[in-house]
């Protein structure tokens, strides 16, 4: 399918959007591809800095309550993305014991998610080791999803997985192919038709899509990416961007930004045309010590996007880095950039105008 790509001229009310190139064949608001099964996930938020830090080690984040996924869930949100540091928490020999206590605090925010109607996408997140050293522990690796998964085995469908979020480093492509087969044949001993995500090499940007091949023959396999360009913008004076962070202040809106979008349509397009295996956009967003303005600018022309290609989205992140929601509420420019009903938040009086 050939789609071409138009102008979206639009504005939102308090966010300010101009327009920017839009992928579009057919009647507006995105139309799926016939080739391309849907994914249950459409609008996500990223639970991030909860559960990834190193054992032990706040990253200035606050653990998660039901209240959050209540609320969430108001909002329009239909799932969330849950990170854990699974590495962290097991034993460094086989069979690889995750500690019970650890997986009894993952399964209360599955329970509080399946509660309130929300999808939750379990991943495996910062595992560190295996980008540097994966001979040495892809066995690790695959006894954790072997306990992950027969752990969840009879939660709803609901509740996804994903093997391995952003690989990078010795985890290129021809090297992380074969890595999440021989992980998701073991997972589909006892998951044989819950969805799975996996994502390729170069921490899974639009770049990897080129020469990622998904595991083939399985109709419960959804492909992922994560889209931060421009990257100077979005983190912009980020202190873990080695060896230097792009500098401060920097905004959104120019006609290369834009430019962005769209070699984000023609990758994902590519990709879908070339696999036909659905794509969900797994992270997007920018830091928050970038203008508001600029900030929902850049999220409003990224999940419009991928909207209009029929892509889920998942936004980084909630309360802490790239906040949709900060210590003083939420956030309602952010959350009228993501197409989120803010009147649910208008009840709880906690806009933080930041």
């Amino acid at each position: 399918m050939k789609i071409k790509s138009i102008i979206l001229s639009t504005a939102i009310a308090g966010v300010g959007i101009a327009s920017a190139a839009i992928a579009q064949d057919g009647p507006p608001n995105g139309v799926p591809y016939t080739s391309v099964p849907a994914i249950p996930v459409k609008k996500c938020l990223n639970m991030g800095n909860m559960f990834e830090q190193p054992k032990d080690l706040s990253w200035n984040g606050r653990l998660p309550t039901e209240k959050d996924y209540q609320e969430i869930a108001a909002l329009g949100f239909d799932s969330v993305r849950l990170p854990v540091r699974w590495s962290a928490y097991a034993d460094k020999n086989a069979p690889y014991t995750i500690d019970p206590k650890f997986f009894a605090t993952i399964d209360a925010n599955v329970a509080y998610a399946t509660k309130y109607g929300l999808n939750i996408i379990v991943n495996v997140h910062h595992y560190d080791e295996i980008f540097d050293d994966p001979e040495g522990h892809s066995d690790r690796f695959v006894g954790l999803w072997k306990q992950i998964a027969k752990h969840y085995q009879n939660q709803p469908k609901s509740v996804l997985f994903e093997l391995l979020n952003e690989p990078h480093k010795k985890l290129t492509n021809d090297v992380v192919e074969p890595l999440m087969q021989r992980t998701l044949d073991e997972v589909r001993k006892t998951n044989p038709t819950r969805k799975v995500i996996v994502g390729g090499e170069n921490y899974s940007s639009i770049a990897s899509l080129k020469t990622f091949d998904p595991p083939k023959n399985d109709k419960n396999i959804i492909a992922t990416f994560h889209f931060y360009e421009p990257f100077k913008f979005s983190h912009q004076g980020a202190n873990w961007v080695e060896p230097t962070p792009p500098p401060a202040p920097a905004s959104f809106g120019s006609d290369e930004d834009y430019r962005w979008m769209k070699r984000m349509e023609d990758a994902s397009i590519d990709f879908m045309e070339r696999t036909g295996v659905p794509l969900l956009l797994g992270e997007f967003g920018a830091i928050q010590s970038a203008k508001l303005q600029d900030r929902a600018k850049h999220s409003y022309a990224i999940r419009r996007t991928a909207e209009n290609l029929n892509i889920g989205w998942c936004a980084w992140s909630y309360t802490n880095t790239f906040h949709v929601r900060n210590d003083k509420g939420w956030i309602f420019e952010m959350l009228a950039a993501l197409g989120m009903d803010k009147s649910v938040a208008e009840k709880t009086k906690t806009n933080s105008g930041r």
